[in-house]
């Protein structure tokens, strides 16, 4: 039933090339073949409550992100060009995120270099592939780590920011904190160090509770910046229609969402909510990333145990929870080249 529900919803437009009034992004079958996303889209801007492109357009863009970049968590070896480039042509992925584990065993704290390495090999992958990168400071904490966020977000400002591909998420998941007493202060203290950089690329900002509360950040947005958009969270299993009224109510408030991560159990479970999310994130163009590229025994991992590590999957390589994000990035309306 959701294999055909998705299919109804995203490829009736995506192989229409009658689809610019619905989705507000040109579809052309004229795009020379050397053109990439960036070509066409440049640097993603927050206008109002919506991310545009360099034409002013609504972008929704869908893709996928990486598991914990820490060292033997094992997801750090996905972390190669060549799953970039896979996702890219056979997923038709228009955006990835790396997802550097920061305070946890293994992740930066531990080993810079190494967490660090991982990283710029997916930025450099994405940027030769010519599509969007999240850079994620993929914490639970970061508000106890204000300086190594700032080192770590400089360094990566000054070697990228000229690049249209790279997005900053600066707070993965801070937990049940406050917004305006805690995430907030740390957020305008990192986002001052990037910007003092890099002036206009996309920053995110993780919102309280996981990044489910975006009503916090919507009551009490930051200030005195360009470019910022905000977090939200969600896995179809636990986040039902409250999280989107929440978040629609975020929307209405006039502050721009980011869903960096999403997660559902694929199809062999009859999961309504995954339908459901994915009409409203096309519905308000919404740019969304499915957790996770990793073939770890549970349910939003896209691959099986022993998956090869350089792409090259076919269908009995994918979870149920990996075939469900592949026809939903597969299909995705957005300009294909």
């Amino acid at each position: 039933m959701i294999r055909i529900t998705y299919i109804i919803l995203f490829t009736t437009c995506f192989f229409n090339q009658s689809c610019t009034e619905d989705n507000g992004q040109e579809t052309t079958a004229d795009i020379h073949p050397d053109t990439t996303l960036i070509d066409i889209h440049g640097l993603l801007e927050v206008n109002g409550n919506k991310i545009v492109n360099k034409n002013n357009e609504p972008v929704s863009l869908a893709g996928n992100s990486f598991f914990w970049s820490n060292d033997g968590w094992g997801g750090e070896k996905y972390y190669n060009s060549e799953v970039v480039s896979w996702l890219k042509e056979d997923w038709n992925t228009t955006i990835v995120r790396a997802s550097m584990g920061v305070e946890d065993p293994g992740g930066y704290l531990d080993n810079k270099a190494a967490n660090k390495d991982r990283v710029k090999i997916i930025i450099d992958a994405a940027i030769q592939e010519g599509i969007y990168v999240i850079v994620d400071w993929h914490s639970h904490h970061a508000e106890d780590y204000v300086d190594e966020a700032i080192i770590f977000f400089e360094e990566i400002a000054s070697l990228y920011g000229d690049n249209d591909n790279v997005i900053y998420e600066i707070y993965n998941e801070p937990l049940d904190i406050s917004w305006s007493e805690t995430i907030k202060p740390y957020a305008i203290s990192v986002i001052s160090a990037i910007r003092a950089i890099d002036p206009d690329n996309l920053i995110v900002v993780g919102t309280p509770e996981w990044s489910q509360r975006i009503d916090l950040a919507a009551s009490d947005p930051i200030i005195g910046f360009p470019n910022i958009a905000y977090t939200l969270h969600f896995y179809t299993v636990y986040h039902h229609q409250w999280l989107r009224d929440r978040a629609s109510a975020a929307l209405n408030d006039g502050i721009a969402i980011f869903v960096s991560e999403w997660g559902s159990v694929g199809y062999s479970i009859v999961d309504t909510e995954a339908n459901d999310w994915m009409t409203w994130c096309f519905t308000n163009k919404i740019i969304h990333c499915n957790w996770a590229v990793n073939d770890k025994e549970e349910e939003w991992s896209i691959l099986v145990p022993g998956a090869s590590t350089n792409g090259n999957w076919n269908e009995n390589d994918l979870t149920e929870a990996g075939k469900l994000a592949k026809n939903i990035i597969l299909n995705w309306p957005s300009v294909n080249q």
